[in-house]
């Protein structure tokens, strides 16, 4: 056991050129990195851990596995955003991550955890067990599918790669028209990988999107983010808006229910049970009198410490008393 004594911790992040990429933001534009390469936010939480006494040191993925298992106490994943920049990093990251989970030292998210939830079609999982979702199909790599009768029938539709980040890949497809020019693209994504076709939820542009952060399987706090005029992507760096608030009653009730559904909804895949993460973002749109699960966040989430004062101490709290 890991007892509150003094940890090495390792927190687990990206390049510190990538940080440019996300900060600073027009919704706010004094929120920089101080400490790259950790990001501006894992720095509360940085700052939180040193504050009790532990050891805390930047890890940027990729680094010798072998050597980090002699190194640290404990490995945090937080910031690795740029392993989706290429398929050759995405594949390097899930080498890396099944690798540092062979070494024994104690990893949160659970590697095994974050291989699930860093392919969409993890959505589907959380349908079997009765969360209500954005709907969504799967299109297998090396799959077909007529988007233009799918437009037909939905209006519009929004395309996404089963294994992307912070918005990558997305297309919206506004009109039957659209469909149509972008299917020779679609076809050789599909021969690329897993894709997923959505209906576009035109709340998306006048609710926004709600993100909820549980810490422990416990609701922390919520951001409300909204898209910039006539876009979709709520994403603060692609011109989004932000504010930190508690979400409506419906909202809440859907974060509660995806978060507390993630242990059967990972054995869903297979045989394996999973305890819960030590941190989840739940992203929801918000319906009419209902909300939806848009993503399930394990291993790259922006946490927003900043958004409820004493979250950062609540983390690091969880830390010390976490087994391995």
């Amino acid at each position: 056991m890991i007892t509150t004594s003094q940890q090495r911790i390792g927190i687990v992040t990206s390049r510190p050129e990538k940080l440019a990429d996300y900060f600073p933001t027009a919704a706010e534009p004094d929120f920089i990195p101080t400490e790259p390469p950790f990001t501006p936010d894992d720095q509360l939480l940085v700052d939180e851990l040193r504050r009790r006494g532990h050891r805390v040191t930047a890890v940027v993925w990729g680094a010798d596995t072998a050597r980090l298992a002699e190194r640290f106490d404990r490995l945090i994943i937080r910031s690795p955003w740029d392993y989706m920049d290429s398929d050759e990093l995405r594949q390097g990251f899930l080498r890396w991550l099944e690798a540092l989970a062979a070494t024994g030292v104690p990893v949160e998210n659970d590697p095994q955890v974050m291989l699930w939830l860093m392919d969409k079609r993890y959505l589907l999982d959380f349908a079997a067990v009765g969360v209500p979702i954005v709907p969504t199909q799967l299109i297998p790599a090396g799959g077909s599918f007529d988007l233009e009768t799918f437009v037909e029938r939905h209006v519009a539709a929004v395309i996404k790669p089963a294994v992307s980040a912070a918005g990558a890949g997305l297309e919206f497809l506004p009109d039957r028209q659209t469909a149509r020019s972008f299917q020779p693209e679609f076809a050789g994504r599909c021969q690329r990988g897993a894709q997923l076709v959505q209906p576009f939820l035109p709340e998306i542009q006048t609710n926004g999107e709600w993100s909820l952060v549980y810490l422990g399987g416990d609701y922390s706090h919520g951001v409300h983010k909204l898209p910039a005029r006539g876009q979709i992507l709520v994403h603060a760096e692609r011109g989004g808006s932000l504010r930190f608030a508690d979400p409506p009653a419906v909202v809440r009730e859907m974060g509660d229910r995806a978060a507390a559904a993630v242990p059967r909804a990972f054995a869903n895949r297979g045989d394996r049970s999973c305890r819960m993460p030590l941190y989840l973002r739940i992203d929801v749109i918000e319906t009419g009198s209902s909300g939806l699960l848009s993503e399930c966040e394990g291993v790259e989430p922006e946490l927003f410490f900043r958004a409820r004062l004493g979250s950062a101490a609540r983390f690091a709290e969880l830390v010390e008393h976490r087994y391995p």
